[in-house]
């Protein structure tokens, strides 16, 4: 199988995702390919509080771990995912996406039981 000119190009669940939530609820089509990732670690002291609105979480713990993806659409705007992560599990517990710096979706997710 050939998808973006690459043999077998697999992609990761938070990639999945984001192009699934662009195409969805945006209208905004993108390849994997096209995608720019970044994976880091952020204590809630470096992040904006209307990007994660700590208020929402029952326990906020120090830091977040992010998977970032970031997409240019075809009229130049700027889309960045995320996935935020608790610093010790895989389980996602938060995910966002903006539009040219703006919020156009945010979803808390279920705590770690």
């Amino acid at each position: 199988m050939e998808r973006n000119g690459q043999d077998n190009c697999e992609i990761s669940k938070e990639v999945h995702w984001f192009l699934e939530m662009l195409e969805k609820e945006f209208h905004v089509k993108a390849a994997a390919g096209n995608i720019g990732l970044e994976a880091t670690e952020l204590s809630t002291d470096e992040v904006a509080d209307f990007f994660v609105p700590t208020e929402l979480f029952e326990e906020v713990p120090a830091t977040f771990l992010y998977e970032v993806m970031i997409v240019d659409d075809e009229e130049q705007n700027e889309w960045v995912g995320a996935i935020a992560f608790y610093p010790d599990t895989s389980n996602w517990c938060l995910q966002v996406i903006t539009r040219n710096d703006e919020i156009v979706f945010r979803k808390v997710l279920s705590s770690i039981n």
